[in-house]
């Protein structure tokens, strides 16, 4: 059953990118020439390419800030405070005036760089954060933004459902045309598998491998067509027993692409071209951007799935109609193609005091 709550939570906060393209068409200002934008860019990949896809979502000029984390980054944030303590001096270097109006942030470490921005400027600059920082952290932001399954509220907290992430148009144009020659022959329906791996709330061994491949092959048996597949560095030794158990199903992939092999890792390929995404249910991340990709998507819960947030992250996208479970394939449907970045651009130009 669907969470009523889920339901309207997800409704609330999904905004499609054409509509905030209109919004921002009638506005008639030239945003890039009132805000000096910048976007502070964590080191760690899944961090820092969030911030760069509201950037971008935002439609206009912006000036990435590329944060190198220092040993004293791993410091508590009532340590850090409003200071540059967490950068390298490489970094240091571009935090300087003049101070911008619009600050765009994730992490809890880049927090304390956005705070010390906001100080320096008179308390001028607007700080929209990403990810929760904590609660003292937190006061000194002027919108923070947080995925609606981690339930946390505040009078400056906005809830999305998801993750933002770098999967647009143009993007997934660019990737369509890359792998063409590899995806284009394929029998179609094509069949997207990404598998992620086992963390502390999801087991994946030969109990769930097995699993998966009989769901697959159930699948692919009414569909017909092709199985490409990709894995992430979390699937490690599950990896091979998963190939083992596809082809004990006759179900081997037409391509595949196992991480760390060499070669170019097709995963935004298979985003473009897969009529049909099937992602594991451990990565918010991967399935965000699986949403954000044309095909419909499903995804794989294992029976002994335990994630409380996970679990209410799933019932959104099943309340959204952006996913379902793979337990209930349907050719009846066609998924809600969505990406958070686009809210939060909205949520952004609603509250920043021109």
């Amino acid at each position: 059953m669907t969470d009523p709550d889920s339901a309207a939570r997800a409704q609330k906060v999904f905004v499609s990118g054409l509509n905030l393209r209109k919004e921002l068409l009638n506005e008639n200002r030239p945003l890039e020439d009132q805000w000096l934008t910048w976007v502070l860019k964590d080191e760690r990949p899944g961090t820092g390419n969030q911030v760069v896809s509201v950037g971008d979502a935002l439609g206009f000029n912006y000036e990435i800030k590329e944060l190198e984390l220092a040993t004293l980054g791993r410091l508590p944030n009532f340590l850090l405070g409003t200071s540059l303590l967490a950068i390298t001096p490489r970094s240091k270097e571009l935090i300087l005036p003049p101070w911008p109006d619009l600050v765009i942030s994730a992490g809890r470490r880049a927090s304390s760089v956005a705070r010390y921005i906001k100080r320096q400027s008179g308390g001028r600059s607007f700080i929209c954060q990403i990810m929760y920082p904590g609660s003292g952290p937190a006061a000194d932001l002027d919108l923070i933004i947080v995925p609606s399954h981690d339930q946390i509220a505040g009078d400056n907290i906005s809830s999305i459902v998801g993750a933002p992430n770098l999967i647009t148009e143009k993007r997934l144009m660019e990737a369509r045309s890359k792998w063409q020659e590899q995806f284009s022959r394929l029998p179609k329906p094509i069949i997207g598998l990404i598998v992620g791996g086992a963390n502390k709330n999801m087991p994946f061994g030969t109990n769930q491998t097995q699993e998966l491949a009989s769901h697959i092959a159930r699948y692919h048996g009414i569909s017909g067509g092709s199985l490409i597949v990709t894995t992430s560095r979390r699937t490690g030794e599950a990896t091979e027993t998963l190939f083992e158990d596809l082809a004990g199903t006759n179900c081997e992939p037409s391509f595949s692409y196992r991480w760390g092999e060499s070669g170019p890792n097709p995963y935004i390929g298979m985003l473009a071209h897969a009529d049909t995404l099937i992602v594991t249910g451990d990565s918010v991340s991967m399935l965000s951007e699986a949403c954000a990709a044309p095909g419909n998507v499903y995804v794989y819960v294992p029976t002994a799935f335990s994630g409380a947030k996970h679990r209410r992250f799933h019932e959104e996208l099943f309340a959204l109609g952006a996913a379902r479970n793979l337990r209930e394939h349907s050719r009846d449907w066609k998924s809600l193609q969505f990406n958070p970045a686009e809210e939060i651009a909205k949520q952004i130009i609603m509250r920043i005091d021109c």
